[in-house]
């Protein structure tokens, strides 16, 4: 297994800066949700570069994002044949 970034939709929501979704190198990882005022990962397409932590965390000074192992996920997910699925 590996890693990847998980956002804290939380204080993610409350900061409200975006971010991490401009400085992402991979297209379509990070993406914000106007329902929950919060970035949120595409699990898929995370590369775990750790960018997204670093401008978080040193640059805006939010905290928001951590790295976990995939199958640490608060939100959980399955893998198949297909991709990844959320559950």
């Amino acid at each position: 297994m590996y890693y990847v970034a998980e956002v804290n939709k939380e204080i993610c929501s409350a900061k409200n800066c975006h971010l991490c979704t401009t400085f992402c190198p991979e297209s379509n990882c990070i993406n914000y949700s106007e329902a929950d005022k919060s970035a949120f990962i595409s699990v898929d397409r995370c590369k775990a570069c750790e960018i997204c932590v670093y401008i978080c965390n040193d640059v805006a000074k939010n905290n928001a994002i951590e790295m976990k192992w995939i199958e640490d996920l608060e939100d959980g997910f399955v893998i198949k044949r297909t991709g990844i699925v959320l559950r």
